[in-house]
Protein backbone atom coordinates (compact mmCIF):
# COMPACT_ATOMS: atom_id res chain seq x y z
CA UNK A 1 0.00 0.00 0.00
CA UNK A 2 2.86 2.39 0.71
CA UNK A 3 4.01 2.16 -2.91
CA UNK A 4 0.61 3.10 -4.29
CA UNK A 5 0.28 5.99 -1.85
CA UNK A 6 3.74 7.26 -2.78
CA UNK A 7 2.80 7.14 -6.47
CA UNK A 8 0.01 9.66 -5.82
CA UNK A 9 2.22 12.24 -4.14
CA UNK A 10 1.18 15.86 -4.84
CA UNK A 11 4.47 16.69 -6.56
CA UNK A 12 3.92 13.86 -9.01
CA UNK A 13 0.55 15.26 -10.02
CA UNK A 14 2.16 18.67 -10.51
CA UNK A 15 4.92 17.07 -12.55
CA UNK A 16 2.36 15.29 -14.73
CA UNK A 17 0.49 18.55 -15.37
CA UNK A 18 3.72 20.34 -16.23
CA UNK A 19 4.66 17.59 -18.67
CA UNK A 20 1.33 17.84 -20.47
CA UNK A 21 1.52 21.63 -20.53
CA UNK A 22 4.99 21.39 -22.09
CA UNK A 23 3.77 18.92 -24.70
CA UNK A 24 0.71 21.00 -25.62
CA UNK A 25 2.03 24.59 -25.44
CA UNK A 26 2.44 24.96 -29.21
CA UNK A 27 -1.19 23.92 -29.75
CA UNK A 28 -2.33 26.47 -27.17
CA UNK A 29 -0.28 29.18 -28.86
CA UNK A 30 -1.75 28.37 -32.27
CA UNK A 31 -5.29 28.54 -30.90
CA UNK A 32 -4.55 31.81 -29.09
CA UNK A 33 -3.04 33.32 -32.23
CA UNK A 34 -6.14 32.37 -34.21
CA UNK A 35 -8.41 33.90 -31.55
CA UNK A 36 -6.46 37.15 -31.53
CA UNK A 37 -6.46 37.33 -35.33
CA UNK A 38 -10.25 36.95 -35.34
CA UNK A 39 -10.57 39.76 -32.78
CA UNK A 40 -8.33 42.04 -34.82
CA UNK A 41 -10.29 41.31 -37.98
CA UNK A 42 -13.58 41.99 -36.21
CA UNK A 43 -12.20 45.22 -34.75
CA UNK A 44 -11.03 46.45 -38.14
CA UNK A 45 -14.39 45.61 -39.70
CA UNK A 46 -16.23 47.57 -37.00
CA UNK A 47 -13.93 50.57 -37.43
CA UNK A 48 -14.42 50.53 -41.18
CA UNK A 49 -18.19 50.39 -40.80
CA UNK A 50 -18.26 53.30 -38.34
CA UNK A 51 -15.77 55.23 -40.50
CA UNK A 52 -17.96 54.74 -43.56
CA UNK A 53 -21.01 55.95 -41.63
CA UNK A 54 -19.21 59.09 -40.48
CA UNK A 55 -17.95 59.70 -44.02
CA UNK A 56 -21.52 59.53 -45.29
CA UNK A 57 -22.59 62.02 -42.65
CA UNK A 58 -19.75 64.32 -43.65
CA UNK A 59 -20.78 64.09 -47.29
CA UNK A 60 -24.21 65.43 -46.40
CA UNK A 61 -22.89 68.95 -45.96
CA UNK A 62 -24.90 71.53 -44.08
CA UNK A 63 -25.34 74.82 -45.93
CA UNK A 64 -23.30 77.75 -44.68
CA UNK A 65 -24.84 81.02 -43.53
CA UNK A 66 -24.08 82.67 -46.86
CA UNK A 67 -25.92 79.91 -48.73
CA UNK A 68 -28.94 80.23 -46.42
CA UNK A 69 -29.28 83.95 -47.21
CA UNK A 70 -28.83 83.65 -50.94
Amino acid sequence: MAGKHAANAPWQELERQAYHAYREWHLWLALRERELAERLTAGRTNKRASGAASAREGAERKPTRKEDRG
